[in-house]
């Protein structure tokens, strides 16, 4: 018995099979009739490019040479007071990013990696206000990366896993974060500014260092020893000074007491009555950028970095970068008078504009 023919399917193959023999352009050459498409990176949030944004058209340099950069993938960080977000983004040939943002001030991280580098290769940190569609040159800073184990011995036979790693380097730019190491005993760090850096490790009572140059786009190798101990061992002399060194202790509490008793009670600080934009770009900081703050608004409102770096025991390469942010983020303002360093609170974040 012969099947049925199905009518509807055969004059659906017919008229496929006429649209492709109509197109010389498809017939000659092959091509499907599906269009190829190229994978892109993620872009912004589609509800943050809507009406009411602003382009935001950066042109994009190498510091150093003022050369444009071209075949680059960077990683966009967006920061303002009441959002953030991330993205990437490619740049071919037209050394131009394009952005569209809401009108507010915002700052702008942007890290570039060339994949014909071994290391990462730029970083830059800047504090846009957009009111008005805008153009700007954007110059980025050399940066590398680094790889390297931890041991306990110098014959590196044995690797350490946890040890708390901190990076020291002389130039205030970069993402040198405090890490540890994995289970292998190694680590990588990326986005170091490119200069020299210290590497400091620790685990449990021992410690150790190293130097190490970082070069633009390089991925360099490194290896700490953990040489040093830092418990303190006991002697004689030692037991002496603690001994009396507790005796002046308790000595200078009684005394302190009996003053104390004397002497009327000071106030204790009260908060001001911050205006609310205020608190809410308190509330967007982290524990360092907070204490920095908090400590400003106790001292009517200005104060000296090595005042803070005394009373925050915040350590000087990471206080020196917060208030680099914070001064990207037009929360404080520093003047700088000689070696002195003066930081004083903005009115635009006081709210007192």
């Amino acid at each position: 018995m012969v099947p049925p023919i199905n009518h509807s399917k055969s004059l659906i193959l017919l008229c496929a099979l006429i649209i492709l023999l109509s197109n010389p352009a498809h017939a000659e050459s092959g091509i499907d009739l599906f269009e190829e498409t190229s994978i892109t990176p993620p872009s912004l949030e589609d509800a943050e490019i809507d009406t009411g944004t602003i382009k935001l058209i950066l042109e994009l340099k190498d510091i150093n040479t003022k050369e444009p950069l071209t075949d680059i993938h960077l990683n966009i960080e967006l920061i303002s007071v009441t959002r953030s977000t991330k993205t990437i983004k490619y740049i071919g040939d037209n050394n131009i990013l394009e952005l569209n943002l809401p009108r507010e001030d915002w700052i702008i991280i942007l890290k570039g990696d060339l994949l014909s580098t071994t290391g990462k290769d730029y970083y830059a940190a800047y504090t846009i206000d957009l009111d008005a569609d805008t153009n700007q040159t954007i110059y980025l800073l050399p940066v590398g990366s680094v790889e390297g184990m931890v041991y306990t011995d110098r014959e590196q036979t044995q690797v350490v896993e946890g040890a708390i790693l901190k990076f020291d380097c002389s130039a205030d730019y970069g993402e040198p974060k405090d890490m540890a190491t994995d289970t292998f005993g190694s680590f990588k760090s990326e986005w170091l500014p490119a200069t020299t850096c210290r590497i400091y490790a620790k685990h449990g009572n021992q410690v150790g260092s190293t130097e190490v140059t970082i070069s633009p786009g390089t991925l360099s190798n490194t290896q700490i020893i953990l040489d040093k101990d830092t418990v303190v061992k006991d002697n004689k002399i030692q037991l002496l000074l603690a001994a009396a060194g507790l005796i002046l202790l308790a000595l200078f509490i009684v005394r302190l007491s009996k003053y104390s008793s004397k002497t009327p009670k000071k106030e204790q600080y009260q908060a001001p009555n911050l205006p609310k934009r205020t608190k809410d770009i308190i509330n967007t900081l982290n524990q360092k950028e907070k204490s920095i703050v908090t400590f400003l608004l106790e001292n009517n409102n200005e104060s000296t970095q090595n005042k803070i770096y005394h009373s925050t025991f915040i350590p000087k390469t990471s206080l020196s970068r917060s208030l680099l942010l914070l001064e990207q983020k037009r929360i404080i303002k520093i003047e700088k008078l000689g070696n002195l360093r003066k930081i004083k609170l903005t009115k635009w974040f006081l709210d007192k504009n």
